[in-house]
């Protein structure tokens, strides 16, 4: 099981940016220490299940597919559908996850407990690997009740295991600490597999040596290590040879250090396991790199990403392009140093969007299946019903026809049934129709999130090449303004979470309409103060024209979100050097308008049309402005909420103007 360490890992290698060369060696030390952690757990599951250990992935499921392809539903299929799951629990999580839940479900139906306590334990692993940590303890709970039931030993010693090893990753120690005493209270008795003990004394190793206790975490790691060599498992050995030799990377002990994992790399070799061997290259290279063997330290670092690059072992292509960096930094080479540094952002990017990815896909995945199993066990529900009213009617008319005189009462009651069906039918339709409904505003919400989270998440990254750019120049004004700048990505983030909760709240009616008087002059002043740092940073200005009298009747908070939004998107689409101007007159039949123009490349005449649509809930994506269009339609339902319109006028290349007309409060 490996869970979510690549995350950690990626986390901990962005540091070295923000901290200084200085900081390496220790981050390299926790860093590499994690990502030994991971390829121990996913060895202990091929050693758990032995048939695919030494075969390629691909051709593993290449094979089970053709299998399953031919399978009738019973306990041989549940056994294929969890061997499917495990084979590709690592490398696509949310392509494992599927066959692991077909798996429980035919288990479940078939009764076949045995089946069902290895599907809910490869299944638990896959959910774990995208950050799913609470639905994979609650797999971990459902397989150690079960264990306890089948008084399965093995199983309930895993189970332990297995939530402690969440537990860990989650920061947990304690809690992870409790689960594997209670798995150890029980290693070693009967019935309790080798590869179990060895995936607890793994874990109880890495865990001891987290938490600084050295001693304890290398007597377990070293228990592991003998056990795999007595059950002659060359590919465990090399493993634990390797996380030793990490342990006594991070003690300091190079030379121990280098002579265990140049052991390891020995026996890892043969076996043509492309993963494990760029681990231990890896490894290897950072302890070289700490000796200053930089030359050698290289070409093991370009071997490993030449193992793990075809496999897509992304992760270890970033710890590797992260000390390529290192090493042309110690050589004072800085040109090569930023090259590779440019490689390990591109890629960290591509990682993080790829985990964000599968975790949102493997929820919605989760939560339609739950939807599709209600609508299957309603449907099936009512066809029950349905059949046996029919028997009964059946048997009413065949009495009546015996009797002779039934044929009325038979052919009322047939009416009835068929109005009855036409009903249930209409019923369906609707139910289907609402259904529909809702899951595509469901995935246009996952379209917002994914796509709006983006902007203010960069506004961060761009925090740290700024704050590159002024110490490489000795700028400290740039720096003093920095803090600003920071508060500003702040606001941005927040006014989008602030967004999306609005429209959250909009959309279940439970947001509260209390209007009041708002003099216009104050409201617009504060909006303006609100977005100067970023008006400052583009070169922009803001110019307000209003009336000291003008006031509205309107809500405080509802007005506030349309105006931030207006001017925030104002801000985003006006060039370098030009200006925003935020105005306000009264309008005859006590009205007030207020317009916020930018001077931006404004759009045609088929882009405002869309997006004055009242269905629309998407922008369209060409043309200079786009996004997902939640903010502007949040200020049309909140302009609507309180009795307003909202106009948009644009003329390309010559700006935009955006138009909103509340009550005025003097009428």
């Amino acid at each position: 099981m490996r869970s979510s360490l690549h995350k950690y890992s990626i986390k901990l290698v962005l540091y070295p940016v923000k901290l200084g060369i200085r900081h390496l060696p220790l981050l390299f030390l926790w860093a590499l220490s994690k990502l030994m952690q991971r390829i121990v757990l996913l060895w202990l599951l091929l050693a758990a299940f032995p048939v695919f250990g030494q075969t390629n992935e691909e051709q593993a499921e290449v094979e089970l597919l053709r299998q399953v392809a031919t399978q009738p539903a019973d306990t041989g299929r549940v056994r294929l559908l969890a061997s499917l799951c495990y084979v590709l629990h690592d490398s696509a999580p949310t392509k494992a996850i599927p066959y692991g839940e077909q798996a429980v479900r035919l288990a479940r139906r078939l009764h076949d407990d045995r089946g069902l306590l290895r599907s809910l334990l490869v299944l638990s692993s896959s959910y774990a690997n995208i950050s799913d940590g609470p639905h994979a303890l609650q797999l971990q709970r459902q397989a150690l009740v079960l264990a306890r039931r089948l008084h399965d030993t093995n199983g309930i010693v895993r189970s332990y295991t297995g939530m402690g090893g969440v537990h860990h990753e989650r920061g947990d120690t304690a809690t992870a600490l409790l689960n594997y005493h209670r798995a150890l209270d029980l290693a070693y008795r009967p019935g309790v597999q080798v590869s179990t003990q060895i995936m607890l004394f793994g874990n109880l190793g890495n865990l001891y040596f987290y938490l600084q206790k050295h001693q304890d975490g290398l007597l377990f790691t070293r228990r592991a290590l003998q056990l795999a060599r007595h059950t002659h498992d060359v590919a465990g050995e090399s493993l634990y040879l390797a996380e030793l030799g990490s342990y006594y990377l991070q003690l300091n002990q190079l030379g121990t250090a280098e002579g265990l994992l140049r052991q390891a790399l020995t026996l890892v070799q043969p076996l043509h396991q492309p993963r494990f061997e760029a681990s231990h290259l890896q490894q290897l290279a950072t302890v070289l790199y700490r000796q200053g063997n930089l030359h050698e330290a290289e070409e093991l670092t370009l071997q490993a990403i030449g193992l793990a690059r075809p496999i897509k072992y992304y992760e270890q292509v970033l710890e590797a392009y992260s000390l390529l960096t290192d090493i042309y930094t110690k050589r004072k080479e800085y040109q090569q140093a930023l090259t590779w540094q440019q490689r390990f952002r591109t890629l960290n990017d591509s990682i993080n969007n790829l985990s964000r990815l599968q975790a949102l896909t493997a929820l919605q995945a989760r939560y339609e299946t739950a939807e599709k199993e209600n609508q299957i066990r309603f449907l099936t529900e009512r066809s029950y019903m349905a059949q046996h009213r029919n028997r009964e009617l059946w048997t009413v008319v065949a009495l009546l026809l015996l009797a002779l005189g039934g044929m009325g009462i038979m052919y009322g009651q047939l009416r009835r049934s068929r109005a009855a069906l036409a009903e249930n039918n209409a019923t369906l339709q609707e139910a289907t129709l609402e259904l529909r409904q809702l899951a595509a505003s469901k995935d246009r919400l996952y379209s917002i999130v994914a796509h709006d989270l983006r902007g203010p998440v960069t506004s961060f990254a761009g925090v740290t090449e700024l704050i590159d750019f002024y110490l490489q120049r000795g700028d400290e004004e740039g720096l003093r303004r920095l803090p600003d700048i920071v508060r500003q990505a702040a606001q941005n983030l927040n006014s989008l979470l602030d967004n999306l909760l609005n429209w959250a709240v909009s959309q279940t009616g439970e947001l509260a309409f209390q209007p009041e008087r708002l003099p216009v002059l104050d409201l617009l002043t504060e909006l303006a103060g609100l977005y100067s740092t970023s008006a400052e940073a583009k070169q922009i200005t803001i110019q307000v024209d209003c009336a000291p009298t003008l006031a509205i009747w309107a809500d405080p908070h509802m007005t506030r979100t349309i105006l931030r939004n207006l001017i925030s998107n104002a801000l985003k689409f006006t060039p370098t050097g030009g200006t925003i101007y935020l105005k306000a007159e009264a309008l005859p039949k006590g009205l007030v308008q207020l317009s916020i123009t930018d001077t931006g490349l404004g759009m045609p005449p088929n882009q405002v049309a869309a997006l004055l649509d009242p269905a629309s809930l998407v922008m369209p994506t060409h043309g200079p402005r786009s996004g997902t269009g939640l903010g502007l339609l949040l200020c049309r339902a909140f302009t609507q909420r309180q009795g307003g319109t909202l106009q948009i006028e644009s003329t390309e290349q010559q700006g935009t103007t955006i138009s909103v007309t509340l009550p005025n409060a003097q009428r």
